[in-house]
């Protein structure tokens, strides 16, 4: 078996984890007060987490947690709409990697919910349950939530390098950055996902240390409300449940480890050769951090057990292994950011756009259920899921002139 490939219903595979040893004293250590804690953008002015303000700054911190569901669910219609543009019978390693990204992203979606509710949060997830200023939805094309990398501009497109690449640029780690202390993603920019999600764990363990200080903690939430690996149908690795601070940082390292697979060293520290430290792509490993995942797709390549992760190797951190096939145009030439709005009302096409949506909808709301006292209807999402690939490829099929198919437009229909 070729480097990379993947276990069929794999659940909890040795992940690919570039995270250093020390990582949890490195994300808990406190961020450097200058102007370099963020990228362009303005940053706002620091006010340390104390017993005045620990109430404030925890309510804050649900926002965040909040906007991080926001964030992890950004990027799955995006990959979903590649997904579902392959041709069927084509391109099978390339379909294997995206839904096995798809499917970990939705698991990232559920450990950042068990991590809400276990500091007394209700996630609320689908557009019903929030108010029109903060749609979960975002209107596609867009930027991520939480004010990462807002350089980056993500669709709904079908499957090419172009979409490939974004996908790449999405998991893209970011190395030699100091962190604000504030918690208002509003006013700061993050460089990455893995940056945002180190400024989460630092207010996470600031918060907690001065909990436990008083003989007290911030996680107070109601365990019934934790999904565990029981009720999560997919695959993509393990579900964490959350019950105290050590638990958060799994989550946290879970994530962006599934991700970005590295904070940044592979971008930042000088290249030496031979450093083993690189040499990730061991035989061991079935599954790369999704960063690397797409650089296989794009290049058509699986890493080889000899190729450097850093990019000043000799191979430049990019796959040189076993060759796979990517055809692409074998796909359907959905066209990009498709609304309903753009299609006449009760016509069969505005029809089929209203009935995906309708079943999108209908699994986000099944997601929020879960994620708030009934984890056992999880598992009635998996019809849903299936649903969705049928009705979007049905829509893929319908031609709308000057050469483009219609398409999926992940839009919210309130049950």
């Amino acid at each position: 078996m070729s480097t990379g490939n993947l276990k069929e219903n794999e659940t909890d595979s040795v992940r690919q984890l570039l995270i250093p040893k020390n990582y949890e004293a490195e994300l808990t250590e406190k961020p450097e007060a200058n102007g370099d804690g963020a990228s362009a953008g303005k940053v706002a002015a620091i006010e340390p987490i104390n017993k005045s303000n620990s109430r404030k700054k925890l309510e804050e911190l649900k926002d965040q947690l909040q906007i991080a569901l926001e964030l992890e669910h950004s990027t799955i219609p995006p990959y979903l709409c590649a997904l579902y543009s392959i041709k069927q019978g084509s391109n099978l390693m390339a379909t294997e990697i995206i839904k096995s990204v798809v499917l970990e992203e939705m698991l990232h979606m559920i450990m950042v919910a068990n991590l809400l509710n276990a500091i007394g949060g209700n996630p609320q997830i689908g557009e019903k349950e929030v108010d029109k200023k903060n749609k979960f939805i975002p209107a596609y094309p867009t930027t991520l939530p939480g004010n990462v990398d807002p350089t980056l501009v993500v669709g709904l497109e079908p499957f090419s390098k172009h979409s490939i690449k974004t996908f790449w640029k999405i998991e893209h780690p970011v190395g030699n950055f100091q962190l604000p202390q504030n918690m208002d993603t509003g006013d700061v920019v993050y460089k990455s996902i893995g940056e945002f999600y180190k400024a989460l764990v630092y207010n996470l363990t600031e918060l907690e240390l001065l909990a436990q200080a008083d003989g007290d903690t911030i996680f107070k939430g109601k365990k019934e409300k934790q999904v565990t690996s029981q009720h999560y149908y997919g695959s993509g690795g393990k579900l964490f449940t959350v019950e105290n601070l050590e638990d958060a940082l799994n989550v946290i390292e879970e994530i962006v480890g599934q991700g970005e697979g590295t904070l940044g060293s592979i971008f930042s520290d000088p290249f030496q050769e031979g450093n083993e430290n690189y040499l990730i792509f061991g035989t061991d490993v079935e599954d790369f951090a999704h960063y690397f995942r797409f650089k296989e797709v794009y290049y058509g390549h699986f890493y080889s057990t000899t190729d450097s992760a850093h990019r000043k190797s000799r191979n430049k951190g990019l796959p040189t292994g076993e060759k796979f096939d990517v055809d692409w145009d074998a796909v359907y030439n959905m066209k990009p950011n498709i609304k309903m709005k753009d299609v006449e009302k009760g016509t069969p096409l505005h029809d089929k756009m209203y009935d995906f949506n309708k079943t999108y909808s209908a699994l986000l709301d099944n997601i929020n259920d879960a994620c708030n006292g009934k984890p056992e209807v999880l598992q009635e999402g998996i019809v849903l899921m299936y649903q969705l690939k049928y009705k979007a490829v049905e829509l893929m099929n319908i031609p709308i002139g000057e050469g483009y198919m219609a398409g999926p437009s992940f839009e919210y229909i309130k049950g």
